[in-house]
């Protein structure tokens, strides 16, 4: 008779099933590669009234329940919103004969809150995922969630930093823990120990889903692009990705108001394997966002030997302290943006070279095989403390 072998609970709002709008493949992708546990996702979803029952939906290498449960918006609410979740995921495993032996919330300010409950109730670790794009907004506008929170880290085995620039803003308002806090970059998929730029071409590109275009600075970026155009009127931008209707109506008219329409080119959306082939040759990839976890495309960029431009206090800062492979601007600011577009362009061979010859630490920083290896330790010592 084969050993069972552990449950690993994943509470997650950011992953895909067929009852919800597309969202992030991260969460999923770090799942299918826990191949030595037995993992079964809560793919929580707030709705307003009527809540619908829980549904098992088919997926590669875990189970998954699509589970919408009831919250108010803004995060009114909210620590009822995640109790009352806590309670009906504890009946829905108890229901399936599922008895998790580690929790693992990839978030902390909600599903942490779930989490605590359904680990206590079962007597189990909690691991909790720091994600900085919400995880933010709560610390800061919700003061009497604190003292929880704090204890929601108290008894987490582990804390980890998917917002490697987050961390210094948890530890205003959570004391710090050194010996399980981690980083946990997401995992993306043209990570290699060795880089090669190519040469680079004359366009720069910015990669986004466009229904996000506010999130992403888009305005931002087109105000700083037209003004680095006044000093070289060659400069170009190449916009990927798709968006509904309305959203690409709407950035064309961005355009258009700047006076951008013959240096911006709205490509669409592209299949993985033809972005990737494409992005080596753009000069720098720009996508100056105003508040963002981490942002996979980054690190694609960084891989494909192209320089970056990101918000600071965001995104994959916090990653890249001393190294010189891109520019960190501050947010909304145009001319910040601007002078980075201009010195992007004409440090671009610089900067490609710089990125090939960090691409052993940005390999040992990114890797996946190296983050699941850690992950994996910890699970182990988890389970074996219990």
């Amino acid at each position: 008779m084969s050993e069972r072998r552990p449950v690993i609970l994943h509470l997650a709002v950011d992953v895909n099933t067929p009852q919800r709008p597309k969202t992030t493949n991260a969460i999923e992708w770090f799942v299918r590669e826990l191949g030595d546990y037995d993992n079964v996702v809560i793919a929580y979803q707030r709705r307003e009234r009527p809540v619908s029952a829980p549904v098992e939906c088919a997926a590669q290498g875990f189970r998954l329940f699509h589970f919408p449960y009831f919250g108010l918006r803004l995060g009114i609410g909210l620590l009822p919103a995640m109790r009352r979740a806590a309670k009906r995921t504890i009946a829905l495993l108890e229901a399936q004969g599922i008895r998790p032996d580690l929790v693992h919330a990839h978030k902390f300010t909600f599903e942490g809150l779930a989490g605590r409950e359904i680990a206590r109730h079962f007597g189990v670790p909690l691991f909790v995922s720091l994600r900085g794009e919400v995880e933010t907004k709560v610390f800061r506008m919700k003061p009497t969630l604190r003292p929880l929170l704090r204890r929601v880290a108290a008894g987490a085995a582990r804390l980890y930093f998917v917002s490697a620039w987050f961390r210094e803003e948890f530890h205003r308002y959570v004391p710090a823990q050194p010996d399980k806090e981690r980083n946990l970059p997401n995992i993306v998929r043209n990570i290699a120990p060795a880089i090669a730029p190519q040469p680079p071409g004359d366009r720069f590109v910015a990669i986004l889903a466009l229904d996000t275009w506010k999130r992403k600075g888009v305005r931002w970026l087109l105000d700083g692009l037209a003004l680095a155009r006044r000093e070289r009127p060659d400069l170009k931008l190449d916009l990927i990705g798709g968006g509904s209707a309305e959203s690409r109506a709407h950035v064309e008219r961005m355009i258009a108001a700047r006076g951008l329409a013959e240096a911006v080119t709205l490509v669409g959306p592209l299949p993985n394997a033809e972005l990737l082939a494409r992005l080596p040759h753009y000069r720098a990839l720009l996508l100056p966002s105003l508040n963002e976890t981490f942002g996979m495309v980054y690190v694609e960029a960084l891989f494909a030997g192209v320089p970056i431009l990101f918000t600071r206090g965001t995104a994959i800062d916090g990653y890249l302290d001393g190294l010189d492979v891109g520019r960190a601007v501050p947010p909304r600011d145009a001319k910040a943006i601007a002078a980075a577009i201009l010195d992007l362009d004409a440090r671009t061979v610089e900067m490609r070279a710089v990125i090939a010859a960090a691409a052993p630490r940005l390999f040992a920083t990114f890797d996946p095989a190296t983050s699941l290896a850690r992950y994996n330790a910890d699970v182990r010592a988890a389970l074996g403390a219990r």
